[in-house]
């Protein structure tokens, strides 16, 4: 699976707190490492909703990183690579700017799909 734009090219647009979080996972995309991909797409994701629930995080911020991995897989790939939840678990991300509204992201759901993301890569590990 090679991307028509590799992801080093989004460096120039994203910030660069953004694109070093986002990274490691278009890595893995683009080594077509699709389980890991989603893996340390759900531990992201779980640690962004404990920063942002403890005050350490701007919802805004980690937001950015959901966008920028929306906007790379979408001008990259055809589909769901990650799979449906997974793009579901990045659009939920892409609401967080609106954290605490009623138009926010649902975070029960982000919390939900993060960590059967997770735990799937520990059920191969156990294999």
């Amino acid at each position: 699976m090679q991307p028509n734009v590799p992801f080093k090219e989004y460096e120039k647009e994203a910030a660069r707190d953004i694109y070093i979080v986002v990274e490691p996972i278009a890595l893995k995309i683009e080594e077509n490492q699709i389980e890991d991909a989603r893996h340390m797409l759900g531990r992201l994701t779980l640690w962004f909703l404990d920063q942002i629930e403890t005050g350490k995080l701007e919802a805004w911020k980690a937001r950015n990183a959901y966008l920028l991995l929306f906007i790379y897989l979408t001008d990259n790939y055809i589909g769901d690579v990650l799979g449906e939840d997974a793009q579901e678990l990045i659009y939920e991300g892409t609401l967080l700017h609106e954290y605490g509204t009623e138009f926010g992201p649902d975070i029960d759901l982000m919390r939900k799909i993060a960590n059967q993301l997770k735990s799937e890569n520990k059920e191969k590990e156990q294999d």
